[in-house]
């Protein structure tokens, strides 16, 4: 009889954190509107059972009531992660549980949280590989490369003109005349 008087703590905690504002952890559970659907110690058995050694009791739904289909007995394991600070993504319509895909991936959660905000597919959330958010750098890039090109002269005041300006095979304009001049000291230098 030693595991019914146990249950029956198990069943007082759930009253009291249900029913009594004064309990500790009262504002996690009766604060949120959750309550004790059984109603009797006797219905509680009846719908959960002994308790399997090592097991907690947990509802299903986190946000449900203690009520018949919506408690069961599992491992801390599997009721921490029904916690609802849980943090949960979407990826393509679908809601997956964030800490879930970091385990099955090897990711960090944070790293799967970022990678399914930009809309990534599962197999890319997933990833082992680094996949690098170049977003915020195109704009930059590209009004940096766009002030460079209205530029009429080099940093020596040679003009870009058509004869004088190089445009290299990742689309950079050099001067000629600059370049001209470097490729000069270049080979004066080798030659001594």
């Amino acid at each position: 009889m030693a595991v019914t008087n146990k249950l029956r703590n198990i069943w007082y905690g759930l009253k009291q954190r249900c029913n009594n504002p004064n309990f500790k952890q009262w504002k996690d559970y009766g604060g949120r509107g959750i309550k004790v659907r059984f109603k009797s110690f006797d219905e509680f058995f009846a719908a959960i059972g002994e308790r399997p050694p090592g097991m907690v009791i947990d509802r299903i739904d986190n946000d449900g009531d203690y009520a018949r289909g919506n408690v069961r007995w599992t491992t801390r394991a599997v009721s921490m992660a029904n916690r609802r600070n849980a943090v949960f993504v979407k990826i393509k319509g679908k809601k997956y549980r964030a800490m879930d895909l970091a385990k099955k991936s090897g990711i960090k959660t944070d790293t799967v949280v970022e990678r399914a905000e930009r809309g990534l597919s599962l197999a890319k959330v997933l990833s082992p590989e680094k996949i690098y958010n170049l977003s915020g750098l195109a704009l930059g890039g590209e009004a940096s490369g766009a002030k460079k090109r209205a530029l009429a002269h080099c940093c020596n005041g040679h003009e870009y003109t058509p004869e004088n300006t190089l445009v290299t095979k990742e689309g950079w304009r050099r001067c000629r005349a600059c370049h001209r001049l470097k490729m000069q000291r270049r080979y004066a230098a080798a030659r001594k």
